[in-house]
C-alpha cells in the first residue's frame, strides 16, 4: 500500500484525465490496430506501470495516529488488483464523413466540436473515486478501443485523476505505442522507467509535514499565493442540488477543530441549466505572434516579459468577459489556470515522474480593465503572468506544508466556473498528435477529454509537428510556430457572440 502525495489527495473531486485519439485506416501496417495486439502491448506496457492496475483508495482515517482525512493511497501487485479496463467497441460511422481532418479544421478556424457525437462512442465505466466515494473493486484506468465502418480506429484512455495529470497519461501512451511499434517491427526488449513515488513530492514541502500543528510563518507564506478557496462546507446556500452532498461536512470530523474556513462559492454567478456549447478555435502562428506583439507592447509593468501563452490566454479571456457583456462590471473576473509543477519544485522532480502534481492558480482583474482596446490586452497577460510567477520553490514548499495539514485536502475548490470565471489547462509540448501506433500516419483528431460545463478551456498544438527543412536552426518547432488550439466549452450565447466577434480574430488576416 503507498499513500499518494500531498498534491494527489487534493485532485480526488477532479474530472477524469482523459483524450481520445482518432486514426485512419492504417496504410503502413494492416493489423497495427488488431485488438489482440493492442491488448498484448497494453499488458507489457502495464508491467512497468503496475500501480495503474492496482485498488486507489481511501485510508482509514485515525486522528490518534496522525492519518488525516482524505487522503488516497493505492495498494497493488495482489491478484485480487481490479487491473486496468479494457473496452472493445465498433461504430456504424465513417470518421471521414463525421469527423474533418486537422489541416480542414485549421483551415477552416473554427469547428463545432459537439457536432461529433464523440460522448456517444464512449461506453460507459465506473472508476474508483470518480464523482464517487465508492472503489472497491474498480479500475482506476480505463482503455476503450474503437473501430470504424472506415476501417479507422479510436483509442481511449480514461483515468482517475489522483494517479494521473496529462503528463503522466502522455507518458504512459507513448510508452505504450513504443512498446507496441516495436512488435510490429521486432525490436529487442524496450526498457520503460516510469518513476512512481509520490514521497519525493512531499519531499519538497517545507517544515515537518507530520507536525500537529502547521508552522504560522509557511502559512503566511502559502496564502501569499492567488489561489481561490471556496470552501465546500461553507457553500451549502444557492448549491445545486446535484452537488449538494459535498457541501456537507463529513461525520467523521463532526466536533473536531476545522481551522480556518473559506470563502463561500460564489453560486450566484453560474447557472448550471444554461446550455453550454463546445468549439475549437484555430490560430495560426501569424496570429499568434500578433497577439503577443500587442500584449507586450502594451503591458501596464515594463519588467514583465509576457510569454505568447499568457498573450493568447489573456486575449481569449478579454474577449469572453466582453461576449459575456460584462466589461463594465467593477466586480472581480478570474481566470483559474492550471499549472504543473515537477520544474518549479527544487530540487525539481524528475520528468519521469507519474502522479498529478498540478496546483490551480487564479489571475483576477474587475470586468471594466477588459474594457478598453490593446491596453487591457497587455494588463490581462501581466496578470497571468504574475499568477504563475508567483509559483516559486519557497512559496510552492510553504503551499505544500499548508496542504499537507489541512483538515481534508478536498475540503477546499481552487476552481470555479460560470460568468466571473473561466478554468484554463494547456497540453501544449505534450505532443498530442504524435502518437503513434505504427500506422503509418498521425491521428486524424485528438480529442481532449474536458467537461462541458461553461468556462473550461483547453490549449494544445492543433496537428501534427513538422520539422524544420531549408531553415536556420535544427529539430522540432516550437508551439507558436505551428497552428494551436483553443478548446471552448462557454454557454452557447456568450459563446456565439464571441465567435462573432470581429476583434477576436483580427490577427487572422493582417
Amino acid at each position: 500500500t503507498l499513500p499518494l502525495s500531498i498534491l494527489d489527495h487534493t485532485t480526488a473531486r477532479y474530472a477524469l484525465t482523459s483524450a481520445v485519439w482518432y486514426y485512419d485506416k492504417p496504410t503502413q501496417h494492416p493489423h497495427a490496430f488488431s485488438a489482440d495486439l493492442l491488448s498484448l502491448s497494453m499488458r507489457k506496457t502495464l508491467n512497468s506501470y503496475p500501480q495503474w492496475a492496482g485498488q486507489l483508495q481511501w485510508l482509514p482515517y485515525d486522528p490518534h495516529h496522525g492519518q488525516r482525512h482524505g487522503r488516497v493511497c493505492i495498494t497493488y501487485g495482489a491478484k485480487s488488483d481490479p487491473g486496468v479496463e479494457l473496452i472493445l467497441a465498433h461504430s456504424s460511422k465513417d470518421l471521414p464523413t463525421v469527423l474533418p481532418d486537422s489541416e480542414t479544421r485549421i483551415r477552416n478556424g473554427t469547428w463545432y466540436a459537439l457536432g461529433f457525437p464523440s460522448d456517444q462512442l464512449l461506453l460507459p465505466t465506473k472508476l474508483a473515486l470518480d464523482n464517487t466515494a465508492e472503489y472497491a473493486g474498480r479500475h482506476s484506468v480505463s482503455v476503450q478501443v474503437t473501430t470504424f465502418a472506415c476501417g479507422g480506429t479510436s483509442v481511449t484512455l480514461r483515468i482517475v485523476h489522483p494517479i494521473a495529470d496529462a503528463t503522466s497519461m502522455f507518458q504512459f501512451v507513448t510508452s505504450w505505442t513504443m512498446v507496441h511499434r516495436a512488435m510490429l517491427d521486432p525490436h529487442p526488449p524496450l526498457i520503460l522507467l516510469p518513476l512512481f513515488e509520490p514521497t519525493l513530492l512531499d519531499k519538497r514541502a517545507a517544515g515537518d509535514i507530520n507536525s500537529p500543528t502547521p508552522d504560522p510563518n509557511l502559512l503566511r507564506i502559502s496564502h501569499t499565493l492567488p489561489m481561490a478557496k471556496y470552501d465546500w462546507w461553507k457553500s451549502a446556500s444557492g448549491c445545486p442540488a446535484s452537488m449538494l452532498s459535498s457541501t456537507t461536512v463529513p461525520i467523521e470530523l463532526e466536533g473536531t477543530d476545522l481551522g480556518i474556513p473559506g470563502d463561500p462559492a460564489p453560486w450566484a454567478t453560474w447557472d448550471i441549466s444554461l446550455p453550454v456549447s463546445h468549439h475549437l478555435v484555430y490560430f495560426t502562428p501569424a496570429e499568434v505572434q500578433r497577439i503577443w506583439e500587442v500584449a507586450s507592447s502594451a503591458s501596464t509593468d515594463g519588467s514583465t516579459r509576457v510569454s505568447r501563452l499568457d498573450a493568447l490566454l489573456a486575449h481569449f479571456w478579454r474577449h469572453l468577459v466582453r461576449a459575456r457583456g460584462l466589461e463594465r462590471d467593477p466586480a472581480p473576473h478570474h481566470l483559474i489556470i492550471t499549472v504543473g509543477v515537477r520544474a518549479r519544485l527544487a530540487p525539481p522532480l524528475p520528468a519521469s515522474f507519474i502522479g498529478s502534481p498540478i496546483v490551480l492558480v487564479r489571475a483576477s482583474l474587475p470586468g471594466t480593465a477588459h474594457a478598453g482596446p490593446a491596453e487591457s490586452l497587455g494588463e490581462a497577460a501581466a496578470a497571468i503572468r504574475a499568477a504563475i510567477a508567483s509559483l516559486t520553490p519557497e512559496t510552492l514548499g510553504a503551499y505544500l506544508h499548508d496542504v499537507a495539514h489541512e483538515v481534508n485536502p478536498q475540503r477546499f475548490w481552487r476552481a470555479f466556473l460560470g460568468t466571473h470565471h473561466a478554468v484554463a489547462t494547456s497540453w501544449l509540448g505534450l505532443d498530442p498528435y504524435g502518437v503513434d501506433f505504427g500506422s503509418g500516419a498521425p491521428p486524424r483528431y485528438v480529442d481532449a477529454v474536458m467537461p462541458n460545463l461553461d468556462g473550461c478551456v483547453h490549449v494544445m498544438e492543433a496537428g501534427p509537428k513538422s520539422r524544420r527543412e531549408g531553415e536556420a536552426g535544427s529539430g522540432e518547432r516550437r508551439w507558436y510556430e505551428e497552428p494551436v488550439c483553443l478548446s471552448l466549452h462557454i454557454a452557447t450565447d456568450p459563446l456565439e457572440r464571441l465567435l462573432n466577434d470581429p476583434e477576436f480574430r483580427k490577427y487572422r488576416n493582417p
